[in-house]
């Protein structure tokens, strides 16, 4: 079967956000796909199959540690190089990607020497508005004081698949890390399962799995949310691009360009896509 490896929300390679698009000539198992993913070590990886209909595509997606319901850069990822690998004679395609019972559309761009993929997310859920209260021990929990965050803005846990506990911070985000023991269970009692964390004045963004080892480099389902959020509290305007960076601390810059649509409140999410490699795995 062959496989691309390809860098996401940057049109320049060894930048952006890594991914693994695996096209399976035959239908795998699940424990195979963890293996191969795990082989593979990039933040995620994603296994695309054609459906009946020649523009959808079955999606599967997995981190080192478990299967995802929804990711986003592995969606930009994978429909640059469906693109690529089976329309590659259109300047332009949309794309089907069925995750579960929930279908995306995805429209790929191509250009020179990368690729633009422009992805609906649909609706943001807002799950849950924090209370004051867990201002204090939230902002302990990500090496910060009170003082650091933007007492302007609410804490809150939004969704566009996965949900994510967005915190707004007015200082630097060079000494956010997180400090907790156990914070996927601290995450489950806001209902996040994930943290997202940006300075409200750059949009400077950062993430990382719960355990605080690995930091993702751009994270297409946390800037969904956030644009949502943004436009919630006015730092935002409908049908206006929201240019978010991620990846600086992690030297590897990255940028997502975030929109909500003022009469359907779907909320588009965009990135480049450059190409870094590609291969066959024997197994």
């Amino acid at each position: 079967m062959q496989y691309y490896h390809v860098d996401v929300f940057s049109h320049l390679p060894l930048m952006g956000n890594g991914l693994t698009v695996v096209l399976p000539a035959s239908p795998i198992s699940q424990d195979v796909m963890q293996s191969m993913t795990q082989e593979f070590k990039q933040f995620e990886s994603i296994f695309i199959t054609p459906a009946q209909n020649d523009d959808h595509f079955i999606a599967r997606i997995f981190t080192v540690e478990e299967e995802l319901q929804f990711a986003g850069h592995p969606v930009i990822g994978a429909a640059a190089v469906i693109h690529h690998h089976f329309f590659n004679e259109q300047a332009q395609k949309i794309i089907y990607l069925q995750l579960g019972e929930r279908i995306i559309s995805v429209h790929s761009q191509k250009h020179a020497q990368f690729y633009t993929a422009v992805m609906n997310q649909g609706k943001a859920q807002f799950i849950n508005l924090v209370e004051s209260s867990y201002r204090k021990p939230i902002a302990h929990s990500l090496s910060l004081q009170v003082s650091d965050l933007d007492e302007t803005l609410p804490i809150e846990v939004v969704s566009t698949g996965l949900p994510y506990l967005l915190v707004p911070v007015k200082s630097s985000l060079a000494q956010v890390k997180i400090n907790h023991a156990n914070y996927h269970q601290f995450l489950a009692q806001f209902n996040a399962k994930f943290v997202y964390v940006f300075n409200s004045t750059t949009l400077e963004c950062r993430t990382w799995d719960n355990q605080g080892l690995v930091e993702d480099v751009a994270t297409g389902s946390a800037a969904g949310p956030l644009a949502a959020y943004l436009v919630k509290n006015k730092r935002a305007s409908y049908n206006q691009p929201i240019r978010l960076q991620q990846g600086k601390y992690a030297n590897r810059p990255s940028t997502i360009h975030a929109q909500v649509d003022k009469q359907t409140e779907n909320i588009t999410i965009e990135g480049d896509v450059s190409f870094f490699a590609k291969g066959d795995i024997f197994n």
